[in-house]
């Protein structure tokens, strides 16, 4: 017992370590980008309003339907506290999220209120949206430094891709064609191609990917994973708007699940199982609460606003569940599951598995199904938020969707199943 004590506490204070080389990391960060000379960013917003002034804030992209409309209003919102950054004033841009706003006039859209900056940009800011770290304006401010909004667009989708056909290629490698597959099928089925057009909704995706990729190297070399996640929790708070951040969650437990050393005791093995994805569960949501906490008190001493009270309002009103009941929250994201296509999937494996069971996937199956159920814990908890953005917020549900798939391929010996078992599979 007396040496179980000072080893818990040396692991206390490792990813304490972490936590703050992680906030010095994210401060830093906004400085530097705050630093970037004002004048190119602002020319490059300036240029950007002849595309985005006269765009509706929600358009329908190729396709119709809600759950195919980007975020206008929200990348405008961004670029209006990317345009208030001022280089002789790092601190505050750093840490208040700063934007000008005509609250004299009915409100149109975002990137009217960028114009309204644009020409007011000798007043003082008066709209402070700071219980958000905002990683992703300081990340891309860097982008309007060479370039305006329409090429931005552009740019993210090009980074996206590439990182998904690697992602894809490297997940082929480990895991077989169907499998892969499987995998990533999740985030197709939750329409991932509007979030590569992004600023607001592609840095989870990016990380997603960019923490598997490192979740990989890391299971060949037999290093624990757990500080990872714990990684990319702070990191999804400081670069996310609450869009979809269970992605950089779920999506490498699931590579997790798929690759771990599995024991010969089937009991054992799912209990093991179960225990780390807690235990990765766990440290994620730390971090990514502990980032948050974070974030108010460094931004206390130069906050203009109740920093406190503004995020204690906002944290009960989007984790409650005013008017609807939190049933509504899971109903309403559930509703978007394009579900004829998949059942269509998932009536192969659910024929086969009878006759071709594979015992000792069982217990794969059951992790690959406690994953999948992680979304609607998270719509369960953030019901308000979850109800009312839920046309964003349902893309988390490429978990479930990629989870489920998984778990039912588990159960089906695919090796014996005539023609697919000239595919390589694992």
């Amino acid at each position: 017992m007396a040496r179980s004590i000072p080893k818990a506490l040396a692991i206390v204070l490792y990813y304490l370590k972490v936590f703050i080389v992680l906030i010095l990391f994210f401060l830093g960060f906004s400085m530097l980008s705050s630093l970037i000379p004002d004048k190119p960013v602002r020319s490059n917003i300036e240029n950007s309003l002849k595309y985005m002034e006269n765009q509706p804030s929600y358009p329908h992209m190729i396709i119709e339907g809600m759950n195919h409309r980007p975020d206008y209003a929200m990348d405008g919102l961004i670029t209006n506290i990317i345009y208030t950054v001022d280089n002789h004033d790092i601190l505050k841009s750093s840490l208040l999220g700063r934007g000008r706003v005509d609250y004299s006039a009915p409100y149109t859209s975002q990137w009217k209120w960028v114009k309204y900056s644009v020409q007011n940009n000798t007043k003082d800011p008066n709209f402070f949206y700071a219980r958000y770290w905002h990683g992703n304006s300081y990340l891309f401010r860097i982008f309007y430094a060479f370039t305006n909004y329409n090429e931005i667009k552009w740019i993210i989708f090009m980074i996206t891709s590439l990182l998904m056909a690697l992602f894809a290629m490297i997940l082929y490698r480990e895991m077989g064609a169907l499998k892969a597959l499987l995998l990533v099928s999740g985030l197709f089925f939750m329409n991932v191609y509007v979030m590569q057009f992004s600023m607001q909704m592609s840095p989870v995706l990016i990380i997603a990917i960019l923490m598997s990729f490192i979740l990989i190297r890391w299971i060949h070399r037999k290093k624990n994973p757990a500080v990872l996640f714990f990684i990319s929790g702070a990191i999804t708070t400081y670069f996310d708007l609450l869009t979809a951040p269970l992605l950089t969650l779920g999506i490498p437990m699931l590579i997790w699940v798929s690759l771990r050393d599995e024991e010969n005791n089937l009991r054992k093995d799912l209990w093991s199982g179960f225990k780390k994805l807690v235990l990765f569960g766990l440290l994620w949501i730390v971090a990514y609460t502990g980032a948050w906490a974070m974030k108010m008190i460094v931004t206390i001493p130069f906050s203009e606003i109740n920093i406190v009270a503004d995020i204690t309002n906002q944290f009960l009103r989007r984790a409650g569940s005013q008017d609807i009941s939190r049933l509504d929250a899971l109903v309403r994201n559930f509703n978007l599951i394009p579900l004829v296509f998949i059942n269509i999937l998932l009536a192969i494996p659910l024929l086969l598995s009878p006759f071709y069971f594979n015992k000792q996937g069982f217990s794969k199956a059951i992790l690959f199904l406690v994953v999948a159920v992680l979304p609607y814990i998270w719509f369960f908890g953030a019901a308000n938020h979850s109800f009312v953005h839920y046309w964003f917020t349902y893309r988390i549900q490429a978990i479930t969707i990629s989870g489920v798939l998984l778990a039912f391929y588990s159960l089906v010996d695919w090796g014996k199943v005539g023609k697919f078992s000239k595919l390589r599979f694992r």
